[in-house]
C-alpha cells in the first residue's frame, strides 16, 4: 500500500535534504563546540540561548539542554536564559562549553512540549494548555485522563462510570464529528489512539494542543485536539529512587431505592386493580415474606484499591536512564468488578558530540474482570428468593416445571447478580508502546532526527457461562456457552525530520520539514462455542457446536509531509505558518489527499518599549490564529463493496433459482475528508512579578463535511448506513484560566488557579438529509435523541409534561394520539395548538453536552505540611435517568420504591402517574419526565501530606519521607437521583456522540479514601 507514493516520496525527502544541506554548509568551517546548558540543580535548560558575542550567530539549546554552534577558538559565548542570570564563558580553545546558570527571578520561564519540539511559553502562538506530574502523580487513577478532569479550560473529560476498568472520555472544545473518534495521542514522540497504557506516576508533562495552529503539524486526526505526554526521563547525576505506596477503599455516594417484596407486591396489585387484570399470586394470596432478600446490597460492597510505584533514574555526562514499575490493584463499588494493571517503563538516551539516540518502552499488561449486569438485578423479582436453602443462586422458589408467569405475574425472572458471580468474564489486554530516535547536529542550528515507533497490543476477551440450574431458571439456556475473541493490533510510525534553529541579532528562526508514515493492522479470531460435557472444559475444542467465528483483519495507512516556520522579531513579534498534506488509504486515490494550513501570529506588547516603566505588569501578550485540519473518521474498507457469491435470483420462462453474485452492502466511493476551520484569539497576562498569570481564548471552531451514515431507500436493496460527507457542526466559547503563587513567608507560601469555560454546540447543516434519532434506552427501542439542524449533536427530543389527568374526562378530552389515558395518567403539552396531542408536539427538551465547566485548585505548604483541595463542576446540561423508566413504567422487574407515591384518586398531589402494567395512556413515550438537571459541583481530591524535615532526613539519608491522607470525591453537590451525575456514553448506544448523558445503569463512581507514603534515597 501507498508502494509507489512512498518511493516518490521518498525521493523527495531526500532531494530536499541534499539542496538544504549543500546550501547551509558553504561558510561553515568554524570550530563546532558543543555543550550543555543547566541550573544550579542540575536541571536542563531548553530553550536557552547561545550566542557568539560581538556576532549575530547564535543558537538554542534543545529540550535536553544541548546545544551545538561554529564559533573560533578564542572566542566568547553569551548564554541566556529568561529568568536566570546572563553568563558569559570563553572557549579558550574547548570543544566543549558547559554552563549552569543562576536562578534570577521569582519564577522561571515555562518550557512547553508542542508538536516535534519545545517552546518557551513566552513565544507561544497557539492555544496550549498544560499540567505537570506534580499535579496529578499523588491522584490514584487507573486511568490517567481522570486526574486531568477540570484542570484545563476548554477540556471536557468524563469518566466512564466508577469501574477502575473504565476509561475516560476526552473532547476538546466541543464535539466536531458525529463519530465516536476523540483527540491524538502522542506519548514520547508515538502516535496511538489513547493514554490507557500509562501509568500517572510516570507522567511528566501533559500538553493539550487546542487550536488549528498547534494541532496542524499533527494534521489528520488533530482535529478532535492532540494531547502530547511525555514520561519521566533521567537527570545528570547520582543514582535517585522513589518509592510510593498508597491504600484506599471506596464506599457508594448515593443510592437509589429500589422496593423490598412487601412494596413491590403493593405497587404490582395497585396496577393490577388499575388494569382491571387478576393479581398475582406471589404478590397477594402467596405472599411470603421469607423470600424476600436485599438485592441491592448484595450487590454493593465497600471496595479497596492499591497502587505502588518504584522509580531508579540517574545519568552521566553522556547517558541518562530512568526505570520504573508500578501495580495498580482495584475493585469497583459493585460487586464481581475489578481490575489489576502492570506496568514497565524503560527511558534512556546517549549523547555523543553532536549524535543523540534516545529510546522509551512501556510494556503494560491489565487483567479486568468487568460486571456488565450492574443494574440488571431488578431483573428478579424480589418477591422471590435471591438464593436457595443450599446456598445457591435461585430464580425461583417454584418446583421446576412450574408457570412462573402464572405465579409471578410479567418479568424476566433472571436473577443476574448470580450470573455476574457464576460466569467468568476476563479482558487481558497486553501493550507494547515504544520509540528509537537517532539524531544529528549536521551543522551549527541544523539537526537531522530519525523516529522509528511502535505499538502492539494483545487483547483477550474470554467470557464463560457454566451449566447451572440459575441459567436454565432463568431461561438463558441448557447449556455451557463460551465466547472469545483475540485481537491483535500493530502499529509501525516511521518520521524523518529536519530542525534548523538559528538567531540572527534580533531575529529568530525555527523552522521543521518532514515525513511521516503509519500503518494499522488489527486483527481479529473469535469463536462462540456451547454445549460441553462439564463446566471445568473452557476451551473451544471440548464444545459439541461452535455456533460462530467473527473474525476480520483491517490495515490502514497514512502517509503526511509536514513543515512549520516559526518566526520572532525582538521578541516581540512571533509568527507561526504550518501546512500538512496527508494522504490516507481510506479513500480512492483521487481523493486520498488532503492539504491542511494554519498560521497565527503573536505579539509580547509586555516587550515593547512603552511599557518597560509599567512595572506592575510582567507579561502581555496578544495572539491570533486560524487554521484547517482533516479527519477520516470512516472505518477502514468503507469504500469496498461486499460480495455474496452464492447469491439466489429468479430467472427464465420456467422460474427457477440460479445462483451468482451480488453487492450486499452499499458503499459510497466518493467520500473525502471532513475539515475543521479554527479560529482563535488569545491574550496571556502576568502580573505582580509573574505572580498572578491570566490566560483567555475566544475560538470558533467549523466542523464541515462531516460523514454520516445514510440508509438508502429500499428499493436500492441496501439496508447498511452509507458515509456521505454532508453535515456541519460548530462549536464556539470562551475560555478563561489564571494562576496565582505567592510565598508569604519564609515557613508559608500557597498558590490558587481558576479556570472555566463555555461553550455553544450547534448543527448548522446535515446537507439535506433527515434528523438522525438515536439514543435508545429500553429494550421496546424508545429512541430519546434527535440530531437536527440549529440544535447540539444528540439533543435529547420528545414529549413535555404538563401534570397529571385528574379525570377520565379531562383525559379523553387531549385527544392523545399515542395512546388512550384515564385519570392518573401523564398530561403532554399540546405544543402547536392544535388541540390533539400528536407527533407534532415533541421538541427539543434538553442537552447532555455541558455550557459551562469550572475548576479551582489551592495548595499551600506551612513548613512540613501541605495541603491541596481541588474542585470541579459542569452545568448546563441534562442526562436521561433510565431509572424512572425501569422504576416507572418497565414490566421486566423490580420498581422504584417511590412507586409507592403514584397518583391515586386520594393522592392526587404527586407528579407519579398511577401504577399500570398495560400502559394505555403510553405514560412510558419520550419525554422530560426521564429528564434531570446534570449539573453538579464536588470536591474532586482533598489531600493532607507531611514531610520529615531535612535535618532528620540526612541523619537517616533519605532525601524524602512524606506521609499524606487524601479524598477523592468527598463530596458532590447536586440534583441528579441517580448514582452519579457523572455517566459518559454507557449504553446499548455505545460509545457514540449520539449517546452522550444517558444513564442505563453506569457503574457508580464512589468515594475513596486514601493513606499513602513516598520516599526518595
Amino acid at each position: 500500500m501507498f508502494k509507489s507514493i512512498q518511493k516518490k516520496g521518498q525521493f523527495r525527502i531526500l532531494l530536499f535534504a541534499f539542496f538544504w544541506l549543500a546550501a547551509f554548509a558553504v561558510g561553515h568551517a568554524q570550530t563546532s563546540i558543543s555543550g550543555v546548558v543547566t541550573d544550579t540543580a542540575g536541571q536542563s535548560l531548553a530553550g536557552a540561548n547561545v550566542l557568539v558575542k560581538g556576532t549575530t550567530n547564535g543558537t538554542q539549546t534543545d529540550f535536553d539542554g544541548n546545544y551545538t554552534i561554529e564559533a573560533d577558538s578564542n572566542a566568547t559565548l553569551v548564554i541566556s536564559y529568561l529568568g536566570y542570570t546572563t553568563q558569559e564563558e570563553a572557549v579558550a580553545g574547548r570543544s566543549t562549553v558547559n554552563a549552569s546558570l543562576t536562578e534570577d527571578a521569582s519564577q522561571l520561564e515555562e518550557v512547553v512540549v508542542i508538536g516535534y519540539g519545545s517552546q518557551k511559553k513566552s513565544d507561544l502562538t497557539g492555544a496550549v494548555a498544560t499540567v505537570g506530574g506534580d499535579d496529578i502523580e499523588n491522584i490514584t487513577f487507573s486511568d490517567p485522563a481522570q486526574a486531568l478532569q477540570g484542570r484545563m479550560a476548554g477540556v471536557n473529560i468524563q469518566s466512564q462510570g466508577g469501574s477502575p476498568g473504565s476509561t475516560a472520555l476526552i473532547t476538546i472544545r466541543g464535539t466536531g464529528t458525529l463519530s465516536a473518534a476523540g483527540p491524538l495521542f502522542v506519548i514520547d514522540g508515538v502516535i496511538t489512539n489513547n493514554m490507557n497504557s500509562v501509568n500517572p506516576q510516570d507522567i511528566d508533562t501533559i500538553s493539550v494542543l487546542k487550536d488549528a495552529s498547534s494541532t496542524a503539524i499533527y494534521g489528520s486526526r488533530a482535529a478532535n485536539g492532540v494531547v502530547i505526554i511525555t514520561t519521566k526521563k533521567g537527570t545528570k547525576g547520582r543514582l535517585t529512587i522513589d518509592f510510593d505506596t498508597n491504600y484506599g477503599i471506596t464506599n457508594l455516594v448515593n443510592e437509589v431505592d429500589w422496593a423490598d417484596a412487601r412494596q413491590y407486591a403493593d405497587i404490582v396489585n395497585r396496577a393490577d386493580d388499575n388494569d382491571g387484570t387478576d393479581r398475582s399470586p406471589a404478590n397477594d394470596t402467596a405472599f411470603s415474606p421469607g423470600n424476600s432478600s436485599n438485592l441491592y446490597d448484595e450487590s454493593i460492597r465497600t471496595a479497596s484499591l492499591t497502587n505502588t510505584n518504584l522509580r531508579l533514574a540517574g545519568g552521566g555526562e553522556n547517558t541518562l536512564y530512568s526505570l520504573s514499575l508500578s501495580h495498580f490493584d482495584g475493585e469497583s463499588v459493585v460487586k464481581y468488578d475489578d481490575f489489576e494493571r502492570y506496568t514497565i517503563r524503560a527511558n534512556g538516551s546517549f549523547t555523543k558530540g553532536k549524535f543523540r539516540l534516545e529510546n522509551t518502552i512501556g510494556l503494560t499488561r491489565s487483567i479486568n474482570n468487568p460486571n456488565p449486569y450492574f443494574n440488571k438485578e431488578r431483573n428478579l423479582l424480589p418477591t422471590i428468593s435471591l438464593k436457595d436453602n443450599d446456598g445457591n443462586w435461585n430464580s425461583s422458589d417454584l418446583e421446576p416445571g412450574s408457570a412462573l408467569a402464572t405465579f409471578y405475574g410479567p418479568g424476566t425472572i433472571i436473577n443476574e447478580l448470580g450470573v455476574a458471580a457464576l460466569e467468568d468474564r476476563t479482558v487481558t489486554n497486553t501493550n507494547i508502546l515504544g520509540n528509537l530516535a537517532a539524531s544529528y547536529e549536521v551543522f551549527n542550528g541544523l539537526t537531522y532526527k530519525l523516529n522509528l515507533g511502535l505499538e502492539f497490543n494483545l487483547n483477550n476477551n474470554f467470557r464463560f457461562r457454566p451449566l447451572d440450574q440459575v441459567f436454565i431458571d432463568g431461561n438463558l439456556g441448557n447449556f455451557a456457552e463460551l465466547s472469545e475473541r483475540n485481537d491483535t493490533f500493530l502499529s509501525t510510525l516511521i518520521e524523518h525530520t529536519l530542525n534548523y534553529k538559528k538567531s540572527f541579532g534580533k531575529h529568530g528562526v525555527d523552522i521543521i520539514g518532514g515525513f511521516t508514515q503509519q500503518e494499522n493492522n488489527t486483527r481479529r479470531l473469535g469463536v462462540d462455542a456451547r454445549r460441553f460435557p462439564s463446566n471445568s472444559l473452557r476451551v473451544p475444542s471440548a464444545a459439541e457446536e461452535v455456533s460462530n467465528t467473527p473474525s476480520f483483519d483491517n490495515t490502514s495507512a497514512i502517509q503526511s509531509y509536514f513543515g512549520r516556520l516559526n518566526y520572532s522579531f525582538d521578541d516581540r513579534y512571533l509568527i507561526t505558518a504550518t501546512l500538512r498534506r496527508d494522504g490516507s488509504s481510506l479513500f480512492v486515490p483521487d481523493l486520498r489527499w488532503g492539504t491542511f494550513p494554519s498560521a497565527a501570529f503573536a505579539w509580547n506588547i509586555s516587550n515593547e518599549k512603552f511599557m518597560e516603566n509599567v512595572s506592575s505588569i510582567t507579561n502581555l501578550k496578544f495572539r491570533a490564529s486560524y487554521g484547517e485540519i482533516g479527519s477520516n473518521n470512516v472505518g477502514v474498507y468503507s469504500i469496498d463493496p461486499t460480495l455474496n457469491l452464492f447469491s439466489e435470483y429468479v430467472l427464465g420462462d420456467s422460474p427457477g433459482r440460479v445462483t451468482g453474485y451480488s453487492i450486499t452492502r452499499g458503499v459510497n466511493p466518493n467520500i473525502f475528508w471532513e475539515t475543521t476551520k479554527t479560529t482563535d484569539i488569545g491574550l496571556d497576562f502576568g502580573a505582580m512579578n509573574n505572580r498572578l498569570n491570566v490566560t483567555m481564548d475566544y475560538f470558533v471552531k467549523q466542523s464541515e463535511d462531516i460523514l454520516i451514515g445514510i440508509r438508502l431507500p429500499i428499493y436500492t436493496g441496501f439496508n447498511n448506513n452509507i458515509p456521505f460527507n454532508t453535515a456541519s457542526v460548530e462549536n464556539k466559547g470562551f475560555e478563561f484560566s489564571a494562576n496565582y503563587v505567592d510565598q508569604l513567608s519564609e515557613d508559608f507560601s500557597f498558590n490558587a488557579s481558576i479556570n472555566f469555560s463555555t461553550l455553544n454546540n450547534e448543527v448548522t447543516s446535515l446537507g439535506g438529509s433527515t434528523p438522525i434519532n438515536t439514543g435508545s434506552f429500553t429494550s421496546n427501542s424508545l429512541n430519546s435523541k434527535r440530531t437536527d439542524i440549529g440544535q447540539p449533536i444528540g439533543s435529547f427530543f420528545g414529549y413535555v409534561v404538563d401534570g397529571i389527568y385528574q379525570s377520565d374526562a379531562e383525559a379523553a378530552a387531549a385527544n392523545d394520539a399515542s395512546g388512550n389515558p384515564v385519570a392518573g395518567d401523564l398530561r403532554f403539552k399540546d405544543l402547536d395548538g392544535d388541540g390533539d396531542i400528536d407527533v407534532d408536539d415533541q421538541t427539543f427538551i434538553g442537552s447532555a453536552i455541558p455550557n459551562f465547566e469550572y475548576g479551582f485548585n489551592f495548595g499551600a505548604n506551612y513548613k512540613q505540611w501541605d495541603l491541596n483541595l481541588f474542585f470541579n463542576g459542569v452545568s448546563g446540561n441534562t442526562l436521561l435517568n433510565s431509572n424512572r423508566y425501569r422504576g416507572f413504567f418497565d414490566t421486566d422487574g423490580n420498581y422504584l420504591a417511590e412507586a409507592l407515591n403514584a397518583w391515586t384518586p386520594s393522592n392526587t398531589n404527586t407528579t407519579i402517574p398511577r401504577n399500570t402494567q398495560a400502559d394505555n395512556g403510553f405514560n412510558r413515550r419520550m419525554s422530560d419526565f426521564y429528564l434531570e438537571n446534570g449539573a453538579y459541583f464536588r470536591l474532586r481530591n482533598a489531600q493532607i501530606g507531611y514531610s520529615l524535615s531535612d535535618s532528620f532526613l540526612d541523619k537517616i539519608k533519605l532525601s524524602k519521607l512524606r506521609l499524606y491522607v487524601s479524598a477523592i470525591n468527598l463530596f458532590t453537590i447536586t440534583d441528579y437521583t441517580g448514582y452519579y451525575p457523572e455517566i459518559g456514553r454507557n449504553g446499548r448506544g455505545g460509545s457514540s456522540q449520539f449517546n452522550l448523558g444517558i444513564d442505563e445503569g453506569t457503574t457508580p463512581t464512589g468515594r475513596t479514601f486514601q493513606l499513602g507514603l513516598q520516599v526518595s534515597f
